[in-house]
């Protein structure tokens, strides 16, 4: 238990700071009850553990150190002792913070949302995962998720990467409690006896609705089965990257769909898909790990535009995918100008009488060039001939290497 307590705690401890609290965990609690905790300076994680104590405890232990004990110990009780340093001050609710509950899945619905989240984003708000009344969004500003989630949540918030959350994966339903602190919005999401703290993104989040097409904009649909849905996954393992695009076409024909690779038309694989609606003028062409990470994720139905330029909007999962198509416009080749050519002006050369030195100096000169070649192959058959002896030596020294550990391994039965 204490094993993955500590595992959890680490995605918030730097071993590496030179400030005690932030490498360091925190035991606190009573005789029956026992808390650890961990920051790393803006967010606390606080997880609940089964331990004794004698009275009131309130210390702290090196992550590493705590980690090194119990790795060393033998058995399933292990004894701790701490330190006692100044530990931040942890932001209590106040009386006027709101209170919303937590559905069983949220943890689940995170896990899946995080898939698309991009952590090196130079925009704050997309580095995380928003909550808004319509439910769970995240975008990497190529494709868009929206999770919906049936709470009383009626402002909006952005929460961090939740790395020790979804480290931790407790279960069941669970409380969200948020309220405004100096101007910031400070969160708490407590699920069973797991408790985070920290404060929401700063900045806006993009009006995500206004990219999602109209329902009547997308006048056609690609519905695969399971079976076919599994079929195309391993097919898509198959497909090498082609960077930057990685774009897989999904092709409409009279017995269903060709799932072809832009950059590689040879590898194709049909399927007999569903197709409704209109004949699309514009093949479907999508992103191979977008496409790839839609159908892991259980989207099946692929509705999009029949002229191209919509996203595409995926259902069949937890909520609804959008993905932007990939468009390659062929690139207009420039027809350089070609100059006319000069006439060769003919150079009239003089016959000049045979120099009787002349055979005398080119005989001399191919000599040489025998010599030389001659000198250059018996350098390489000296290199060669090292190597050999090189190579003998190892080979000596490994016999004698091995007929000594045959020795060693005879005088010990």
């Amino acid at each position: 238990m204490l094993t993955e307590v500590l595992r959890v705690l680490g995605r918030m401890v730097s071993q590496t700071s030179p400030e005690a609290v932030l490498r360091s965990v925190r035991f606190i609690g009573n005789r029956s009850r026992i808390w650890i905790s961990a920051t790393d300076g803006v967010e606390v994680v606080t997880q609940e553990v089964e331990a004794e104590s004698e009275g009131m405890v309130d210390f702290a232990v090196e992550y590493k150190a705590l980690r090194e004990l119990i790795r060393s110990t033998r058995g399933r009780e292990v004894e701790v002792f701490g330190t006692k340093i100044e530990w931040p001050e942890v932001a209590i609710p106040p009386a006027e913070a709101k209170q919303i509950p937590l559905p069983e899945n949220f943890v689940q619905l995170l896990a899946e949302a995080v898939q698309i989240v991009n952590r090196q984003e130079a925009r704050l708000p997309l580095c995380g995962i928003h909550l808004c009344p319509d439910g769970i969004v995240v975008t990497d500003g190529k494709q868009l998720l929206h999770l919906p989630v049936a709470w009383t949540l009626d402002a909006p918030l952005t929460l961090p990467f939740p790395l020790a959350l979804l480290t931790a994966k407790p279960e069941g339903a669970g409380t969200l409690v948020f309220w405004e602190l100096n101007g910031v919005t400070v969160f708490q999401i407590e699920i069973g006896s797991f408790v985070w703290i920290g404060r929401a993104l700063p900045g806006a989040y993009p009006n995500w609705r206004q990219v999602i097409p109209e329902p009547s904009a997308l006048n056609y649909a690609i519905t695969f089965a399971s079976e076919q849905s599994a079929q195309l996954v391993e097919f898509l393992k198959t497909v090498p990257d082609h960077p930057p695009f990685h774009a897989i076409e999904l092709n409409v024909v009279p017995d269903g769909i060709e799932v072809i690779p832009m950059d590689f038309p040879k590898m194709v694989l049909k399927l007999n898909a569903e197709v409704s609606g209109t004949r699309p003028r514009e093949v479907l062409a999508l992103n191979k790990f977008i496409l790839l990470r839609m159908l892991q994720q259980g989207y099946t139905t692929f509705r999009a535009s029949s002229d191209g330029g919509l996203p595409a909007v995926t259902t069949g999962g937890s909520g609804s995918f959008l993905a932007m198509p990939v468009r390659i416009f062929p690139q207009p080749k420039i027809e350089k100008e070609v100059k006319p050519m000069e006439p060769i002006k003919q150079i009239e050369t003089k016959e000049e009488p045979d120099n009787p030195f002349d055979e005398l100096n080119h005989g001399i000169d191919e000599l040489r060039n025998k010599l030389k070649v001659l000198f250059d192959e018996s350098a390489v058959l000296t290199r060669k001939v090292k190597a050999a002896t090189v190579e003998q030596r190892k080979k000596e020294r490994e016999f004698v290497q091995a007929r000594r550990a045959i020795e060693r391994i005879k005088m010990a039965i």
